[in-house]
């Protein structure tokens, strides 16, 4: 982001509160911080998509996938995403997810279920 008086800075879109807009651009943060800003709001608006966009191109690049950048969805060439299931949980001990674990249900052919 440039600041009005020209100084560049960055900040995590995460962080990212509330944008006002009168009457200049000004960025309000969760910690309590604002930055006033020579964009304009439907400029950070977009820098802010894009930088979302970019984070989730990589991310499926790094899942394996295929991603690309595209202006409109349309645009974005169709592909698979592969997911796999842990062989064992995090917690250590039990093998798969918690839902592997759950009991079977015993109300199967209870007609007042169905």
């Amino acid at each position: 982001m440039t600041c009005r008086n020209g100084e560049l800075y960055s900040i995590d879109p995460n962080t990212i509160e509330r944008i006002e807009t009168v009457p200049d651009t000004v960025i309000h943060t969760v910690h309590g911080r604002t930055y006033a800003v020579a964009a304009p709001v439907d400029e950070v608006v977009r820098i802010i998509r894009d930088h979302h966009a970019a984070l989730l191109v990589v991310q499926k690049r790094l899942a394996g996938g295929t991603a690309q950048i595209a202006d409109h969805a349309s645009d974005v060439r169709t592909s698979t995403l592969r997911v796999e299931r842990r062989a064992r949980s995090r917690d250590g001990d039990h093998p798969g997810s918690p839902a592997d674990r759950r009991p079977a249900s015993t109300d199967a052919g209870d007609p007042a279920r169905d």
